[in-house]
């Protein structure tokens, strides 16, 4: 090792070959990964108030069909354009007006119904790439088309709460995952922040097996004995690391729902939820149907078949999770997306398939989305690019932007050193955090408003278990205060604020209600 190799050089070659690469095993082709707050990352405890907010990330790779999964039932161009794959509007679940589920995507259709799930249209980037390597590549670095980086967006959100990472390692994996490759959305300037294992007790068996004895021996006082001595420090983190896994494992055995073993997505979330449940303090999971199954250009299949088949797959094991959730109690803690390198062309080819395309919708999930709404408008199929696919409507980096805004509550600043620029969030989650030290949780538990999102004005409601005097402050995403007003007198019961916003620029805000020396917190979304 030459003299000029500095130790976080070493690390960025190293690490990930030696702590990562010898932990890999397989599953099929589903991957799963976790993002863990450690107790030495107080930036990440301070952005997240401390709190143990979930988000999982459900990678379809391979390009789904967007059009084959929310079908613009009304409009002729898609049956004209589709004679062999168009699913019938009598086939399909009743959305809207215009539009129809898949009549597989019933688990989905529930959850709709329930207010936990909330579809995003025509979802992509400027310029899209129609190439799969490049494609995953552009979702998971959050850059341009024309841009090219080595680092992934979640990688880089850890990577600026965590400064002194790889010198100072945490004492839990800041990313996990099933599979043989790492995730780039998890690579970091500084080197991947990751392991790799099937399930917990195989990972703890793989590393147990490797003994610890010599991670602990004194290394030489030599440059080759200190580039050492920091191998021996990644390799004692995976001992950690891997004794976290398991112990969240062994505290949460079983599931409340029964999910199907002929579906690896529904095992794979089986496991997310127990570890969740467990404990084990991550941030971000990370479930992918890997192998490029929807990649469908041969016998696609319309109401039977490939496609048919892994929406059902899709739809279930997501429903199956968040019933789960509930089940063991998390339910409040986890939300979650899915995400595709590319919808699929409008027209189908000639082999009962259909080629790479551009925009397609994705799916927000959990119990604190604004669920049971549709973002953006149906498919326009009489305008489409010069390559006779479709036009994006929103960034996929907006949906980025509502999780680290909206969900994780950190500042806009983020977005710039994150996704490089600030989006527009898309108003999808509903509260900013759990409930903070100085929130009555009474109050939290009665706050409400309605609509949301709203346009000129909303409703606070609320429920004082005793009589109070009642002020209203509203703050923008980054915590500045906009206006404050005093509401009066208040019996104890319920009671409402109306909330002025025609003034308001569309976007995130936040209302605190002060009701004596009760507080709570709500966010709430403006749209013009």
């Amino acid at each position: 090792m030459g003299d000029t190799m500095k130790r976080r050089e070493f690390l960025e070659r190293s690490a990930r070959g030696l702590a990562l690469t010898s932990l890999v095993t397989g599953l099929g082709g589903i991957r799963i990964n976790a993002l863990a707050m450690s107790p030495t990352l107080r930036a990440l405890e301070q952005l997240t108030g401390g709190s143990d907010r979930v988000f999982v990330l459900i990678q379809l790779t391979g390009g789904n069909d967007g059009l084959n999964t929310i079908i613009p039932v009304e409009n002729p161009l898609y049956y004209q354009a589709r004679p062999t794959l168009a699913i019938p509007k009598s086939q399909t679940l009743p959305l809207t007006d215009t539009l129809g589920w898949h009549p597989s995507l019933r688990g989905f259709r529930e959850l709709f119904a329930d207010g936990r799930l909330a579809i995003v249209q025509n979802v992509t980037y400027p310029n899209p790439d129609r190439s799969h390597f490049r494609g995953t590549d552009i979702w998971l670095t959050a850059t341009d088309s024309d841009v090219f980086k080595s680092s992934g967006w979640v990688g880089r959100f850890l990577e600026t709460l965590a400064p002194s990472f790889p010198e100072q390692l945490p004492d839990e994996p800041l990313a996990v995952q099933i599979g043989t490759t790492l995730s780039l959305g998890f690579q970091g300037n500084r080197g991947s922040l990751g392991i790799t294992f099937r399930d917990p007790e195989s990972f703890y068996s793989l590393v147990d097996q490797q003994g610890t004895n010599s991670l602990y021996d004194e290394a030489p006082a030599t440059l080759g004995g200190s580039e050492l001595e920091f191998v021996r420090t990644v390799e004692r983190s995976s001992q950690l690391y891997s004794q976290a896994v398991k112990r969240a494992a062994d505290r949460q055995k079983t599931n409340t729902v029964t999910y199907p073993t002929d579906n690896p997505l529904a095992q794979s979330l089986r496991i997310v939820a127990r570890l969740i449940a467990g404990g084990l303090t991550t941030k971000f999971y990370l479930v992918s149907i890997g192998g490029n199954t929807f990649d469908t250009h041969i016998n696609q299949g319309a109401l039977t078949g490939t496609h048919p088949q892994l929406l059902q797959q899709l739809g279930d094991a997501v429903k199956l999770f968040l019933d789960d959730c509930r089940g063991l109690g998390v339910a409040d803690r986890v939300v979650g997306m899915t995400f595709s390198e590319f919808g699929r062309r409008v027209m189908e080819n000639g082999s009962r398939g259909t080629d790479h395309g551009t925009a397609a919708p994705l799916f927000v999930f959990g119990e604190h989305v604004l669920g049971g709404q549709v973002l953006g408008h149906d498919p326009d199929l009489a305008n489409l690019d010069s390559r006779g696919d479709l036009l994006m409507e929103f960034d996929y980096r907006q949906v980025y932007a509502a999780a680290l805004l909206q969900w994780f509550g950190a500042p806009m600043t983020t977005l710039q050193t994150v996704l490089f620029r600030e989006f527009s969030p898309l108003p999808l989650f509903q509260q900013i955090s759990s409930v903070a030290p100085w929130e009555d949780a009474a109050l939290v538990q009665s706050l409400s408003i309605t609509p949301n999102p709203c346009t000129t004005h909303a409703v606070l409601s609320f429920t004082l278990p005793a009589p109070a005097r009642v002020s209203v402050t509203i703050h923008d995403a980054c915590g500045r205060r906009i206006t404050a007003y005093d509401a009066g007198d208040y019996a104890s019961g319920n009671g409402t604020v109306l909330l002025p916003t025609e003034r308001l620029a569309a976007g995130t805000y936040f209302v605190r209600l002060q009701a004596g020396p009760r507080q709570a917190m709500k966010a709430f979304f403006v749209l013009h």
